[in-house]
């Protein structure tokens, strides 16, 4: 890593682009171009390779479109515009030939404009890809080349790139893998409820007792702090609760999505009691993550790029992490599900365009520092081999203790309609917790209607739950 900052930082400092040898599909391109130039005068001698990354590595006094210019368009959203951002300005600083102008757009929009945009030929030539949404756009990207991205070299970075392909493609690399599994905890207030390390509950009964200790009320009986908050997180809860009382998302053929069942309904009972009988837990339609950073409660359960957006929003808040209790304290078939969150996808018709968008999507990859950063802020359990152990990762409390509980989270596959389904968990928890909805009602017609809309849509997948490894301890 000191010697790859040290080639950046030279070749961020330097005025004019010097000459190089091509690579992938354009080294004979680039080849002709240099001398013609060379020729001309407009450009210096070619230098030898300097290489930058662990196993896929990028050559970073390459000639990208034989020198000359060209423009190219990244849409992503405000979360990750800045990652994005600089990685082009150092990738534009050693090819300045390259524009990349970057469209952000909001995420509630972004999934809703790329593909119309894609579909009328006017969405941009790199986006920030996502495995919930590939089957929307999969028809607008292109592969990963194998000239760019030699298999043999991408595995020894992503042991686990076999998770990202759809459909039998690699359309992009994983950056990490999301998860939900335990409940943020505020240190702070949980030494002012008189709570220790040891304190950490095991079983769903511990859990209560803990909570009902974080809660406060003013001399009225009004709650003032509550103990536990899953607000705009029930579609992260419920089928963590789930899997942790041994029930799969899908059923048997790894098709049909397994919600509608007593497990899901004696887990909805268990968070009523929650609310109710044992008064500790909020259900306001809020966001649990900004209540947790206001001080509104102590606990909290949703996924794991909350860490990361605490940090960032929150910093003063001081909060650990621990996996989710059991209904015995034991080893659960699952914690969790994990779910792999993706890198950049093409979608370049020029060819052109789609030469060079390859090719900084490579030099993303290996130039690592702003990857890492990326990777840090969503807090993932790193999908690179080389992050797992790095020090500002393991720093992040949920990583840390997730990654030693990494054998039981199960990856389900890359499902396309898996946002669809969290979407409408999200509703159903509105309307069996706020709107006092009936949930066997509401439930039962969520799953009929995913599985209509998946034949409607004609989605094809396989789920792959079953070839989890802890997959016959399951009911």
């Amino acid at each position: 890593m000191k010697r790859q900052r040290q080639v950046l930082a030279w070749l961020l400092a330097a005025s004019t682009l010097m000459a190089g040898c091509g690579t992938g599909a354009d080294q004979s391109t680039a080849s002709g171009n240099q001398e013609s130039q060379n020729q001309a005068g407009t450009q210096s001698p070619q230098r030898d390779p300097e290489w930058i990354g662990s196993h896929l590595k990028y050559d970073v006094n390459s000639v990208v479109n034989g020198g000359e210019k060209i423009e190219l368009s990244l849409w992503t959203d405000p979360e990750i515009e800045p990652f994005y951002q600089e990685a082009v300005d150092k990738y534009t600083a050693i090819h300045p030939n390259v524009s990349i102008s970057i469209v952000s757009q909001p995420w509630s929009d972004y999934w809703t404009k790329l593909p119309l945009a894609l579909n009328a030929g006017s969405g941009p030539d790199l986006y920030r890809a996502h495995s919930g949404y590939i089957a929307n756009v999969a028809n607008y990207s292109y592969e990963l080349p194998e000239d760019i991205f030699p298999m043999e070299e991408v595995q020894g970075d992503y042991p686990e790139i076999e998770n990202v392909k759809y459909n039998g493609k690699y359309y992009s690399l994983p950056l990490g893998s999301q998860t939900n599994g335990g409940v943020y905890y505020n240190k702070e207030m949980w030494e002012a409820a008189g709570l220790t390390e040891e304190d950490i509950p095991t079983t769903f009964e511990e859990f209560s007792e803990v909570g009902k200790k974080l809660t406060i009320r003013d001399k009225n009986g009004n709650v003032t702090q509550y103990g536990y908050s899953i607000d705009h997180c029930f579609e992260e809860v419920l089928p963590m609760l789930n899997y942790i009382n041994g029930e799969p998302l899908f059923q048997k053929d790894q098709f049909t999505w397994n919600l509608d069942h007593d497990t899901t309904y004696k887990n909805i009972e268990l968070l009523k009691k929650f609310i109710g009988e044992d008064g500790f837990m909020m259900y306001s339609d809020g966001d649990c993550e900004d209540q947790f950073g206001h001080g509104q409660v102590a606990m909290i359960s949703q996924s794991a790029w909350v860490g990361g957006y605490l940090n960032e929003t929150y910093p003063e808040v001081k909060w650990g992490f621990f996996m989710m209790p059991t209904q015995d304290g034991g080893t659960p078939a699952a914690y969790d599900k994990r779910v792999f969150e993706w890198t950049l996808g093409v979608s370049a018709k020029d060819e052109a365009k789609r030469a060079v968008a390859f090719d900084f999507f490579k030099f993303y990859i290996a130039e690592e520092e702003t990857l890492l950063k990326h990777t840090i802020r969503l807090s993932m359990i790193p999908a690179k081999a080389n992050f797992a152990d790095n020090n500002a990762i393991q720093e992040q409390p949920h990583i840390a203790v997730l990654s030693k509980h990494v054998d039981r989270l199960i990856f389900p596959g890359t499902v396309p309609t898996d946002e669809a389904v969290r979407k409408a968990l999200r509703g159903a928890g509105s309307d069996i917790f706020v709107n006092g909805k009936d949930p066997k009602q509401v439930i039962g017609d969520l799953q009929k209607q995913i599985m209509d809309d998946t034949v409607k849509n004609e989605f094809e997948y396989t789920a792959i739950e079953d070839k989890y490894q802890h997959y016959d301890e399951f009911k």
